[in-house]
């Protein structure tokens, strides 16, 4: 039975007239942590307390419930997950002739900054340090797996655990679970959240510089983990985060200084980009990443990167 027809929303499906939306890259490419590619098509994952599947269609995505629960809400909550109010026209209007992200946007279109949920959200990039996706999302899995509960028939669809139930569970619970050192930073954040010391969604109506300060008070939070969540839970399309590869990208497209630190190179960013920030660094990690794979890995890997990045 078909279930999609004609860019509308049935009873069984709800579509989301966004553009060309990369599916795979933006959901599963180093912003979010909990959607896995479905052999049917697609990815699935949970957003809040709904299991759905998202699939790329002509215009836009598919949003397919996977929990039995219908599709009301749905339109609403993920045209909000997908950054609904990014304005995606206006940064490739005035980014198309970006040495760096001109090409970019015209080889890889479809990527958006996801808006998820701030305490997810900061969980997944505390537990990002030093670490790799893969391994970020087994540890962000397990934890929601263990603590969460199900809304769904498989193993993975479950909700993410709320702070008081992390800060409950406690850090060796957390070391178990192969989170390391990271697990001392983990359960301190638990706790602020949950007893209100830190109002998460409150720092959606804050100014950038406040919602960062009161981001890096945590323990174990740093400026890269702050921006990460600013960027991509918090609203702050002015966030731009930096790690090493990012910083090369920047010292060779736009000739930043060999001894620029990641402090300078954001607070450089910002400045260049503006309101665009949040976008252009996600359509530069995208493109060096795929263009060190291919020159590390080549095979497939080469027919991903753009022409102008062949070794």
């Amino acid at each position: 039975m078909t279930i999609f027809e004609n860019n509308t929303t049935t009873v069984n499906s709800v579509f989301l007239p966004l553009g060309y939306v990369d599916v795979g890259a933006t959901l599963d490419g180093g912003q979010s942590f909990r959607w896995w590619q479905e052999d049917t098509g697609g990815y699935r994952g949970v957003v809040g307390r709904r299991v759905v599947n998202v699939s790329e269609v002509g215009g836009g995505v598919v949003v397919t419930p996977r929990d039995d629960n219908g599709v009301k809400g749905l339109e609403h909550s993920m045209m909000e997950y997908f950054g609904q109010d990014q304005d995606i026209d206006g940064f490739r209007s005035k980014f198309g002739d970006d040495p760096c992200l001109g090409p970019a946007v015209r080889g890889y279109p479809g990527l958006r900054v996801l808006r998820q949920d701030p305490w997810e959200c900061l969980f997944s990039f505390i537990t990002s340090s030093t670490s790799n996706i893969p391994r970020i999302k087994l540890n962000v899995g397990s934890a929601a797996e263990q603590l969460g509960f199900s809304i769904g028939p498989e193993v993975r669809d479950v909700t993410f655990p709320e702070p008081e139930v992390v800060a409950e569970a406690g850090e060796q619970f957390l070391r178990n679970l192969g989170f390391g050192f990271r697990a001392k930073y983990l359960v301190p954040a638990a706790e602020a959240v949950s007893l209100g010391q830190l109002k998460l969604t409150d720092l959606r109506e804050a100014t950038y510089a406040d919602a960062r300060e009161a981001l890096v008070a945590l323990y174990g939070v740093g400026e890269k983990v702050a921006d990460c969540v600013l960027a991509f839970s918090l609203d702050k399309s002015e966030s731009f985060i930096v790690d090493r590869h990012i910083l090369r990208a920047l010292r060779k497209w736009y000739k930043l200084p060999e001894k620029a630190s990641l402090t300078y190179a954001a607070d450089w960013a910002r400045d260049y980009f503006g309101n665009h920030s949040a976008l252009a660094n996600q359509y530069m990690f995208h493109r060096e990443r795929l263009a060190r794979r291919a020159s590390e890995w080549g095979g497939s890997h080469v027919e991903r990167a753009l022409p102008e990045d062949e070794a």
